[in-house]
């Protein structure tokens, strides 16, 4: 950690390695299925990690670090502009950057309607046809809705009402299907589902996380022992869900969440009391996780184009072969946008805020 005051914790190195391993988990699955097209032989003898359960994951991660990085600005006006600016170029920059070799390939093709969309990320309209340019970024409009929606919670007087609400309107929405609560029969779908859906479980466990992170601290031996028992619990739920290649039914969804939540809060308060070390250049690997998450379609884009146009190239490498050139070269892109232009960017960001 930078900063270990409860007050507000800095790079918890572990957070940021767990980071790294879930955007790992779900590139290989997006590169192991790009090889596996262009070969009939398995590849890595049929290996591959599990993307459902890292995108979770992040759903809960994120709500801990957004809990813990804006605990104090509950009920401060002054702190909400601070709040969106922050959150706008943690995901905009990237995504933007990521959108410019597909576009480049497909623009002529793209409906003003459709760019307005994928540029924007709203999560307003949606629908079971609708095909992202970047695979991945179904799961920012999660983080939109969940950055709309804290923003208001982050409201003075109101605030903590509309936060409670949120909670307890998706809990009767998710968990009531046959009953829904009469204003989310008009929303439109897209709206109900991104603002009062399943992955909201997610985030509000993430912000329990962060909550309990601060409020209560417990002997190392007793976080051993929530991390182990947290765990096992994880990879029994996954077991039952194709180890995590396919979403948990929604009895599971809130042990999956809970058990995630467990973990994050086991890892940061073990670092935070100096009983789990590990090497502060690690904290880098957090850093490109959401550039290797975002840009590495655009890395699959390019070779599948590149294929199509020479197809007898398919027969010059292994699905290996093909797997680590692919993987080589989205984390060398990867690391390249991380420090040459976001991070530079964040620095930026802040000097203007």
């Amino acid at each position: 950690m930078n900063d270990p005051s409860p007050e507000r914790p800095g790079k918890l190195v572990s957070l940021e390695v767990a980071r790294f391993a879930a955007a790992l988990c779900v590139g290989t699955d997006h590169i192991v299925s790009f090889a596996a097209s262009l070969s009939p032989k398995p590849v890595l003898g049929g290996f591959d990690l599990p993307p459902i359960t890292s995108v979770l994951f992040f759903f809960v991660l994120s709500g801990f670090v957004i809990y813990t990085a804006h605990r104090q600005d509950f009920g401060q006006p002054n702190r909400l502009q601070r709040f969106i600016w922050r959150r706008f170029w943690r995901i905009y920059p990237v995504y933007w950057l990521s959108l410019a070799i597909p576009l480049y390939f497909l623009w002529p093709t793209c409906s003003p309607g459709y760019l307005a969309q994928i540029f924007t990320l709203a999560p307003f309209t949606y629908n079971n046809s609708f095909r992202e340019l970047i695979p991945p970024a179904w799961s920012l409009r999660f983080e939109i809705a969940f950055y709309l929606m804290f923003a208001l919670a982050l409201l003075p007087r109101v605030g903590r009402y509309i936060l409670g609400a949120w909670i307890c309107i998706t809990a009767w929405h998710v968990y009531q299907p046959m009953k829904p609560m009469g204003f989310l029969l008009r929303l439109p779908h897209a709206v109900a589902w991104h603002f009062f859906g399943l992955h909201e479980i997610m985030f509000f466990a993430g912000l329990g996380a962060g909550f309990t992170f601060f409020q209560l601290r417990l002997h190392h031996r007793w976080l051993w022992l929530l991390l182990a028992g947290a765990s096992v619990a994880l990879v029994l739920l996954a077991r039952l869900d194709d180890w995590g290649f396919l979403y948990p039914s929604l009895d599971r969804t809130p042990l999956v969440a809970g058990s995630f939540a467990v973990i994050i809060f086991s890892l940061a308060a073990l670092e935070r009391g100096g009983h789990l070390r590990l090497n502060h250049r690690l904290a880098r690997l957090g850093a490109m996780s959401y550039p290797f998450y975002i840009i590495h379609p655009s890395v699959l884009f390019l070779g599948s184009d590149f294929l199509y146009y020479h197809p007898g190239d398919k027969q010059m490498f292994s699905p290996l072969g093909i797997f680590t050139g692919f993987m080589a070269v989205s984390l060398a892109a990867s690391a390249l946008v991380t420090f040459l232009y976001d991070r530079p960017l964040q620095r930026l960001s802040r000097r203007m805020l």
